[in-house]
């Protein structure tokens, strides 16, 4: 009977462990229960815990307050600004600002330049950057190269990365670029250095857009004064092909000389109906009448010339108009031309994209990194949430298997 009395004891001791709430179970797995008094396995505990987050706590703190060097951190903001082209009308003209506009496409090259790898090269031709990196000032851990690096270029990039950085604000266009170094002089300096590539950058894309606008409309005022080469050559090759220098004009001439012997005609007609009707019997009416019909066939002959054949005029002046429409065409196009290539050197005189530095780098004259508080208390809170989420795991398991 009390052994029956027993184990329903336990199995009821058992059901309350097992409705345990979990706030309870976690003062269980820091604490240990209240009635036990097994003093060692609380003394195990604190050992462990003074192992895992004190003791590791204890060394980054001791790192930060006696070995870690301190680091200078200087800033500087700028802007990309483009020429905007003059406009047109006066409404245009005062909604520009002073002729200048914000080049978000230019400001994000440069960005990427920055943390580029040809950046770390020409700065490095203008500042010995392995020095600055690897300044003795610095400790063991953050000096370049670490203990587990080389002194190659790829860790010397990687490197360079985590000492420049560029954050760029979309609201206001403005981006700032930080620099951190052993040395404030040095962190000053490489701020400046990278300003100046950002500026250098700016200029060859300048240079580069100002040669290829001029190139291109110089190529195509050649290739309009081409074509008016061509199309008065074809207007002399006609002339000597077709005998005339002008059809329009010799068609005029051809008008005019019809429109006399129609003249012509007229009158000898009236002279040879006056002479039929005064002198029936007259010698003359045989030769008017053989005059008229010479200017007849001569006007036929001159009307044959203009039109009705291939041989005739009229084609060739609209073969003439054509190639003189083709060179008007052709004069046109080149003042057209002309005039690009003077809009493009225009524009090549002026510069169009501007690194406005809006905040110039300054050296700074304490140290402001590394983060030693926050690091420490990082580093503590992290530590013991993992101890706590290891022992919540260990007392789970325990209940598991007690039950």
């Amino acid at each position: 009977m009390a052994l029956i009395n027993s184990e329903t004891q336990s199995k009821k001791v058992d059901a309350r462990q097992a409705r345990l709430p979990l706030r309870q179970m976690i003062t269980r797995s820091i604490v240990g229960p209240a009635k036990t008094g097994k003093r060692p396995r609380r003394s195990k505990r604190l050992g462990v815990y003074l192992l895992a987050v004190v003791g590791p706590t204890l060394v980054v703190s001791a790192y930060y307050a006696f070995i870690a060097a301190p680091i200078y951190v200087s800033e500087a903001s700028f802007v990309v600004r483009m020429a905007a082209p003059p406009s047109s009308n006066v409404f245009g003209s005062l909604l520009q600002n002073s002729g200048i506009t914000r080049s978000q496409d230019d400001t994000f090259s440069v960005q990427e330049y920055i943390r580029s790898r040809q950046a770390l090269k020409e700065l490095a031709e203008r500042l010995p950057v392995r020095a600055i990196f690897g300044s003795p000032q610095a400790d063991w851990l953050t000096r370049f190269p670490r203990l587990w690096e080389n002194n190659s270029e790829e860790q010397l990039f990687n490197y360079y990365s985590n000492r420049v950085s560029v954050i760029h604000n979309d609201t206001t266009g403005i981006t700032v670029l930080r620099t951190t170094a052993f040395h404030a002089q040095d962190a000053a300096d490489m701020n400046t250095s990278l300003l100046a590539l950002g500026g250098d950058l700016l200029d060859r894309l300048n240079n580069r857009a100002r040669g290829d606008a001029v190139r291109f409309a110089d190529g195509e005022v050649q290739q309009a004064q081409q074509r008016v080469i061509d199309a008065q050559r074809n207007i002399t090759n006609f002339r000597n092909k077709e005998l005339m220098i002008d059809p329009n004009a010799s068609s005029m001439s051809m008008i005019d000389l019809i429109s006399n012997l129609t003249s012509a005609l007229a009158n000898t007609r009236a002279r040879l109906a006056e002479t039929r009707k005064t002198a029936p019997d007259s010698n003359s009416i045989p030769f008017l009448t053989s005059q008229a019909a010479a200017l007849e066939q001569q006007i036929e002959s001159e009307r044959a010339k203009m039109v009705g054949s291939d041989k005739s005029v009229a084609p060739r002046i609209a073969d003439y108009e054509s190639l003189v429409l083709l060179r008007e065409f052709a004069n046109k196009a080149l003042v057209a031309s002309l005039d690009a290539l003077e809009a493009a050197r225009a524009d090549a005189r002026r510069q169009q994209l501007y690194l406005e530095v809006v905040v110039p780098p300054q050296m700074p004259d304490e140290a402001e990194m590394p983060y030693a508080l926050k690091n420490v208390t990082v580093v503590f809170l992290s530590l013991s949430l993992c101890y706590l989420l290891a022992w919540l795991m260990v007392t789970a398991i325990r209940d598991h298997e007690s039950g």
